[in-house]
């Protein structure tokens, strides 16, 4: 998985998901880690997923990144801390800019606000 494919997706989405916001955690650094479990009783084995934080080994739970506006602003102040940037929304679009950069259409206001903060990944890091 690519920044340039997540913002790729993210430009296509009507609705945010959990599954974008997964795409964007790993992104900046959330790690997946599926642990089975066995019931000693039934002899079942189960799977469960776990998402470790960027910050260390701790288990944690992924943002909403793309279906709360807090989340969303949070993505941008992990990407870009000292940049200011905005967002609006009408006529059942959203837009958002990040520090000057270019102004982000998509279905939502959190969803540009993400898609503007991955390209403002890309450029810092030169990922694609």
């Amino acid at each position: 998985m690519t920044i340039q494919s997540v913002i790729e997706q993210l430009e296509q989405a009507t609705r945010g998901s959990r599954s974008l916001d997964t795409d964007i955690a790993q992104l900046i650094g959330w790690r997946r880690k599926v642990d089975s479990i066995h019931d000693p009783k039934t002899g079942a084995k189960t799977e469960t997923t776990l998402w470790i934080v960027p910050t260390g080994n701790d288990p944690g739970r992924v943002p909403p990144y793309t279906t709360s506006i807090q989340a969303a602003y949070d993505l941008t102040q992990t990407v870009a801390p000292s940049n200011v940037g905005g967002c609006s929304w009408e006529d059942g679009k959203g837009s958002a800019r990040i520090d000057g950069g270019p102004i982000i259409q998509a279905a939502t206001p959190k969803i540009a606000l993400c898609i503007a903060a991955l390209k403002r990944l890309q450029q810092d890091t030169g990922r694609t």
